[in-house]
Protein backbone atom coordinates (compact mmCIF):
# COMPACT_ATOMS: atom_id res chain seq x y z
CA UNK A 1 0.00 0.00 0.00
CA UNK A 2 1.08 3.57 -0.66
CA UNK A 3 0.40 5.67 2.45
CA UNK A 4 0.50 8.89 0.39
CA UNK A 5 -1.76 7.56 -2.36
CA UNK A 6 -5.42 8.23 -3.08
CA UNK A 7 -8.33 6.50 -1.40
CA UNK A 8 -12.06 5.94 -1.49
CA UNK A 9 -13.05 9.44 -0.37
CA UNK A 10 -11.06 10.95 -3.27
CA UNK A 11 -12.49 8.93 -6.14
CA UNK A 12 -15.73 10.80 -6.86
CA UNK A 13 -14.12 14.25 -6.66
CA UNK A 14 -11.15 13.55 -8.92
CA UNK A 15 -12.95 11.34 -11.46
CA UNK A 16 -16.68 12.00 -11.90
CA UNK A 17 -16.54 15.67 -13.10
CA UNK A 18 -14.04 14.76 -15.82
CA UNK A 19 -15.58 11.72 -17.55
CA UNK A 20 -18.42 11.06 -19.98
CA UNK A 21 -18.76 7.28 -19.75
CA UNK A 22 -18.18 4.35 -17.43
CA UNK A 23 -15.25 3.17 -19.56
CA UNK A 24 -13.62 6.62 -19.32
CA UNK A 25 -14.06 6.48 -15.56
CA UNK A 26 -12.16 3.21 -15.28
CA UNK A 27 -9.34 4.52 -17.46
CA UNK A 28 -9.01 7.83 -15.61
CA UNK A 29 -9.05 6.32 -12.13
CA UNK A 30 -6.64 3.67 -13.39
CA UNK A 31 -4.22 6.38 -14.52
CA UNK A 32 -4.41 8.04 -11.11
CA UNK A 33 -3.82 4.74 -9.33
CA UNK A 34 -0.81 3.89 -11.47
CA UNK A 35 0.68 7.36 -10.89
CA UNK A 36 -0.17 8.04 -7.24
CA UNK A 37 -1.01 4.60 -5.80
CA UNK A 38 -3.58 3.87 -3.12
CA UNK A 39 -3.42 3.23 0.59
CA UNK A 40 -6.33 0.76 0.63
CA UNK A 41 -8.21 -1.78 -1.46
CA UNK A 42 -11.62 -0.85 -2.85
CA UNK A 43 -14.36 -2.02 -5.17
CA UNK A 44 -15.79 0.70 -7.43
CA UNK A 45 -18.73 0.54 -9.84
CA UNK A 46 -18.95 2.75 -12.93
CA UNK A 47 -22.15 2.85 -14.95
CA UNK A 48 -23.68 4.79 -17.82
CA UNK A 49 -26.63 4.14 -20.13
CA UNK A 50 -24.62 1.58 -22.11
CA UNK A 51 -22.19 -0.18 -19.79
CA UNK A 52 -21.43 -1.19 -16.22
CA UNK A 53 -17.84 -1.77 -15.13
CA UNK A 54 -16.61 -3.08 -11.79
CA UNK A 55 -13.11 -2.04 -10.74
CA UNK A 56 -10.98 -3.24 -7.84
CA UNK A 57 -8.02 -1.31 -6.51
CA UNK A 58 -5.65 -4.08 -5.58
CA UNK A 59 -3.27 -1.86 -3.65
CA UNK A 60 -0.05 -0.01 -4.31
CA UNK A 61 -0.29 1.02 -7.97
CA UNK A 62 -2.30 -1.93 -9.25
CA UNK A 63 -5.94 -2.35 -10.30
CA UNK A 64 -8.25 -4.49 -12.42
CA UNK A 65 -11.68 -3.86 -13.95
CA UNK A 66 -14.25 -5.98 -15.75
CA UNK A 67 -17.30 -5.06 -17.80
CA UNK A 68 -20.49 -6.70 -16.54
CA UNK A 69 -22.53 -8.31 -19.35
CA UNK A 70 -25.83 -6.54 -20.07
CA UNK A 71 -27.94 -9.51 -18.96
CA UNK A 72 -26.03 -10.19 -15.74
CA UNK A 73 -25.55 -8.81 -12.24
CA UNK A 74 -22.89 -8.94 -9.56
CA UNK A 75 -23.11 -8.98 -5.78
CA UNK A 76 -19.88 -7.55 -4.37
CA UNK A 77 -19.56 -7.53 -0.58
CA UNK A 78 -16.51 -6.17 1.24
CA UNK A 79 -13.95 -8.51 -0.23
CA UNK A 80 -12.14 -9.04 -3.52
CA UNK A 81 -14.74 -10.24 -6.00
CA UNK A 82 -13.34 -10.66 -9.54
CA UNK A 83 -12.72 -14.30 -10.42
CA UNK A 84 -12.31 -15.21 -14.13
CA UNK A 85 -10.14 -12.37 -15.42
CA UNK A 86 -8.94 -12.59 -19.01
CA UNK A 87 -6.20 -10.07 -19.77
CA UNK A 88 -6.80 -10.46 -23.52
CA UNK A 89 -10.51 -9.63 -23.42
CA UNK A 90 -12.01 -6.34 -24.65
CA UNK A 91 -14.20 -6.47 -21.52
CA UNK A 92 -11.30 -6.17 -19.06
CA UNK A 93 -8.77 -3.48 -18.18
CA UNK A 94 -5.90 -3.54 -15.69
CA UNK A 95 -2.75 -1.74 -14.63
CA UNK A 96 -0.07 -2.15 -17.27
CA UNK A 97 2.16 -4.55 -15.35
CA UNK A 98 -0.44 -6.53 -13.40
CA UNK A 99 -0.14 -9.79 -15.33
CA UNK A 100 3.65 -9.49 -15.32
CA UNK A 101 3.61 -9.02 -11.53
CA UNK A 102 1.42 -12.11 -11.06
CA UNK A 103 3.85 -14.21 -13.07
CA UNK A 104 7.05 -12.68 -11.67
CA UNK A 105 6.10 -13.30 -8.04
CA UNK A 106 4.30 -16.63 -8.61
CA UNK A 107 0.98 -15.27 -7.27
CA UNK A 108 -1.25 -17.56 -9.35
CA UNK A 109 -2.01 -19.94 -6.49
CA UNK A 110 -4.33 -22.02 -8.70
CA UNK A 111 -1.73 -22.40 -11.49
CA UNK A 112 -4.59 -21.56 -13.84
CA UNK A 113 -2.97 -18.97 -16.06
CA UNK A 114 -5.11 -16.63 -18.13
CA UNK A 115 -7.98 -16.26 -17.16
CA UNK A 116 -6.88 -15.71 -13.57
CA UNK A 117 -8.91 -15.97 -10.38
CA UNK A 118 -8.01 -12.55 -8.94
CA UNK A 119 -10.08 -13.26 -5.83
CA UNK A 120 -7.73 -16.12 -4.96
CA UNK A 121 -4.62 -14.12 -5.87
CA UNK A 122 -5.35 -10.78 -4.19
CA UNK A 123 -8.39 -11.38 -1.99
CA UNK A 124 -8.60 -11.85 1.75
CA UNK A 125 -9.10 -15.30 3.19
CA UNK A 126 -9.97 -14.36 6.75
CA UNK A 127 -12.32 -16.17 9.08
CA UNK A 128 -14.35 -12.95 9.24
CA UNK A 129 -15.14 -13.22 5.51
CA UNK A 130 -17.30 -16.26 6.26
CA UNK A 131 -19.40 -14.21 8.67
CA UNK A 132 -19.22 -10.73 7.23
CA UNK A 133 -18.91 -10.99 3.44
CA UNK A 134 -19.66 -14.34 1.82
CA UNK A 135 -23.19 -14.80 3.29
CA UNK A 136 -24.34 -11.45 1.89
CA UNK A 137 -23.25 -12.42 -1.62
CA UNK A 138 -24.88 -15.83 -1.12
CA UNK A 139 -28.23 -14.33 -0.14
CA UNK A 140 -28.46 -11.96 -3.12
CA UNK A 141 -27.61 -14.81 -5.47
CA UNK A 142 -30.20 -16.94 -3.68
CA UNK A 143 -32.84 -14.26 -4.38
CA UNK A 144 -31.96 -13.78 -8.04
CA UNK A 145 -31.03 -17.41 -8.84
CA UNK A 146 -33.20 -19.48 -6.49
CA UNK A 147 -32.63 -22.76 -8.34
CA UNK A 148 -28.87 -22.63 -7.67
CA UNK A 149 -27.95 -24.30 -4.40
CA UNK A 150 -24.95 -22.99 -2.49
CA UNK A 151 -24.01 -22.80 1.17
CA UNK A 152 -23.87 -19.37 2.83
CA UNK A 153 -20.18 -19.82 3.61
CA UNK A 154 -19.06 -20.98 0.14
CA UNK A 155 -15.95 -18.89 -0.71
CA UNK A 156 -16.17 -19.82 -4.39
CA UNK A 157 -19.48 -18.20 -5.25
CA UNK A 158 -19.40 -16.93 -8.83
CA UNK A 159 -18.66 -13.26 -9.40
CA UNK A 160 -21.00 -12.68 -12.36
CA UNK A 161 -24.44 -14.29 -12.59
CA UNK A 162 -27.29 -14.21 -15.08
CA UNK A 163 -30.54 -13.90 -13.09
CA UNK A 164 -33.37 -16.36 -13.59
CA UNK A 165 -35.85 -13.55 -14.16
CA UNK A 166 -35.68 -9.92 -15.24
CA UNK A 167 -34.74 -7.77 -12.26
CA UNK A 168 -36.83 -4.80 -11.17
CA UNK A 169 -36.09 -1.82 -8.98
CA UNK A 170 -38.16 -3.58 -6.29
CA UNK A 171 -35.89 -6.64 -6.53
CA UNK A 172 -32.83 -4.52 -5.85
CA UNK A 173 -34.55 -2.62 -3.04
CA UNK A 174 -35.54 -5.89 -1.35
CA UNK A 175 -32.05 -7.36 -1.74
CA UNK A 176 -30.19 -4.32 -0.44
CA UNK A 177 -32.43 -3.98 2.62
CA UNK A 178 -32.63 -7.71 3.35
CA UNK A 179 -31.79 -9.61 6.50
CA UNK A 180 -31.84 -13.23 5.26
CA UNK A 181 -35.65 -13.41 5.26
CA UNK A 182 -37.15 -16.91 4.95
CA UNK A 183 -33.97 -18.54 6.22
CA UNK A 184 -32.88 -19.59 9.68
CA UNK A 185 -30.37 -16.71 9.64
CA UNK A 186 -33.02 -13.97 9.87
CA UNK A 187 -32.30 -12.20 13.20
CA UNK A 188 -36.02 -11.39 13.54
CA UNK A 189 -37.20 -14.81 12.42
CA UNK A 190 -38.17 -17.90 14.34
CA UNK A 191 -36.78 -20.68 12.13
CA UNK A 192 -33.30 -21.07 13.56
CA UNK A 193 -31.60 -21.17 16.91
CA UNK A 194 -30.36 -18.07 18.66
CA UNK A 195 -26.90 -18.84 17.26
CA UNK A 196 -28.28 -19.19 13.72
CA UNK A 197 -30.08 -15.84 13.90
CA UNK A 198 -26.83 -14.06 14.78
CA UNK A 199 -24.43 -16.09 12.66
CA UNK A 200 -24.09 -13.64 9.77
CA UNK A 201 -24.16 -9.88 9.26
CA UNK A 202 -27.33 -9.01 7.30
CA UNK A 203 -27.10 -6.82 4.21
CA UNK A 204 -29.66 -4.32 5.47
CA UNK A 205 -27.73 -3.78 8.70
Amino acid sequence: MNKKGIGEEDFVTIVLPYIHSAREGVKLLGQYLEKYGTYESNGVAFSDKDEVWYMETIGGHHWAAQRIPDDCYIAAPNWFSITDFDFTSDDTMASADLEEMIEKYHLDVDHSGNPYNLRHIFGSHDDSDYEYNIPRQWYIQKLFNPSDVHEPDDPNLPFIKKPEHLLTIEDFKYALSSRYQHTKYDPYGSQGTEADRHAFRPIGF
